[in-house]
Order: structure tokens, then C-alpha cells, then sequence
């Protein structure tokens, strides 16, 4: 059997490094895993984690670079077949497929680990930012940001496009809080007494999908507002603008369908 050169034993401890990292930053949590339980993860010792990274820190900040670059590039690739398609039909993107794209490295079984751990690192990038991780989500987050903001635009035209900043930063907030959650005494599982629970992916994508087009697709104050006449009249007849604001979340070039019918037949799909 031929035998490794220098280059590729380099090669391979790095990236048993890099496995085993994510392995265990995803299991036990970032702060929670050893230099001395890693390496003997990877099989390596500690001074080759120190020659391939440097430290702990940027292995980590390796870890989130290439975390981002592979889940914002399946969703970004995603979204602009989903764009295609809507452009060549002549009609608005669907905005439940818009968030379903978004949501599926979190939700999906099959790429959740790596999801998870990645909302750990965007959390930890807000709460302890270094120029590294500030770097990786300028480079790998914000165009992908970007990109989501315009099709969202698209797919809701009745509301104001410079809502959309702020509802894409709620939209990510809400998922990375309720996916990091995810210890067997997750809050919303005490909240419940058990009957809502984190690891209940389908029910979790149901929901949260539920909660986010709705928030997304929800009309502005100046939606119906045309006179101040208008707004009373509104504001008198609960009913009647419940009517209203239901039929103007719909966009007019697109069938209306269920929501959770299409989030929970995507993610079980997938």
C-alpha cells in the first residue's frame, strides 16, 4: 500500500481537525470542548492544532468560515433556482418557499447538526464578536442577507420595501433563539409542559415557518390607511379589517396555499 507523503498527512490531520470540531462544537456546545478532547477526537496532538490554526479560537473561527460558505451557498443556490423559475412563470416567488429555504439547515434532520452549529457561532458572533467573525459574516452573510431581502421584497409587494431590513433581522433572531435552545430542558418544552419541544423538528418547522411568513408578509401602518376616515372606520370593524389585512398578505399573481402544508412537505421531503 502506497504510503502518505508529508503533504497529505498534513492534509488529513487538518481536516480530522475540522471533523472533529464540528462534531463536537455541535454536540457539547463551542465553549464546552477541550483542546485535550478534541485532538484525541482527531487523532492528532495538541502542536497540530497549534500549526494548522494557532489556537482554539481560530479553529473555531475555521469552523464558522466554513460552516457559512457551504450552507449559504446550498441556500443562495437554492433561492436563485427558486427566483428562475418565478421570473420565467412571470409570476412573484412564493414567500413560504422563500422561508423554507432560508430555515432548512436548521430544521432538516439530515443537515441540522451542521445548522445548529452554526447558530451557535452567529449567536456567539453577537454576543462576543471578534474581526474574525465579524469578517465571516460581512463576506458570507451579508450578501446572502442581501439576496433573501430582495426575493422577500418580491414575494411581498404591498409592503414597505425598507421593512424588510428589520424583518429579516427578526426572522434570523427568531430562528437562531428557538434552534440553540436545544437542551433536553429547553424552555419552550417547561413552558408547555412538554407538549411543544425543540427536538419535535416537525413541529418546530410548522410553526416557526407559520410565525415567520406571517410576520414577514403582515402590512405596514400605512396599508389601508388612506384617509383618516378610513383608518376609523378600520379600527371600529375588528372584523372586517382582519378580512382586509388577510387579503392583502396574498400576493395577486400567485394561487393562495397553505403555509404549513407547504413548509411541513418540504421539510419532510428533505
Amino acid at each position: 500500500m502506497r504510503r502518505k507523503t508529508p503533504m497529505e498527512d498534513e492534509s488529513d490531520s487538518k481536516s480530522r481537525i475540522m471533523a472533529a470540531a464540528v462534531e463536537l462544537f455541535a454536540s457539547k456546545g463551542v465553549d464546552k470542548v477541550s483542546l485535550r478532547e478534541l485532538t484525541a477526537q482527531a487523532n492528532v496532538n495538541i502542536a497540530a492544532v497549534n500549526y494548522h490554526f494557532g489556537s482554539k479560537e481560530s479553529l473555531v473561527e475555521a469552523v464558522f468560515e466554513a460552516l457559512a460558505r457551504e450552507v449559504n451557498g446550498a441556500r443562495l443556490a437554492e433561492l436563485e433556482r427558486l427566483l428562475a423559475a418565478a421570473a420565467a412563470s412571470g409570476a412573484a416567488p412564493e414567500l413560504e418557499e422563500i422561508v423554507r429555504i432560508f430555515m432548512h439547515p436548521y430544521v432538516d434532520p439530515a443537515s441540522r447538526e451542521k445548522g445548529g452549529l452554526l447558530a451557535q457561532m452567529i449567536l456567539k458572533n453577537r454576543l462576543n464578536s471578534t474581526p474574525m467573525l465579524a469578517r465571516v459574516v460581512r463576506e458570507h452573510f451579508d450578501p446572502m442577507a442581501r439576496r433573501f431581502i430582495e426575493a422577500i421584497r418580491l414575494a411581498c409587494p404591498q409592503v414597505d420595501p425598507d421593512e424588510f431590513y428589520w424583518r429579516y433581522m427578526f426572522m434570523v433572531s427568531s430562528i437562531v433563539l428557538t434552534v440553540t435552545d436545544s437542551s433536553k430542558t429547553n424552555r419552550v418544552s417547561r413552558l408547555s409542559g412538554g407538549k411543544a419541544d425543540v427536538d419535535d423538528t416537525a413541529q418546530m418547522a410548522q410553526v416557526l415557518g407559520r410565525f415567520i411568513t406571517g410576520a414577514l408578509r403582515a402590512p405596514g401602518p400605512e396599508c389601508g390607511a388612506g384617509s383618516s376616515a378610513a383608518s376609523t372606520s378600520a379600527a371600529s370593524t375588528p372584523a372586517t379589517d382582519t378580512a382586509s389585512a388577510t387579503a392583502v398578505s396574498a400576493p395577486a399573481s400567485t394561487p393562495a396555499s397553505s403555509p404549513d402544508a407547504s413548509l411541513v412537505s418540504s421539510s419532510a421531503s428533505r
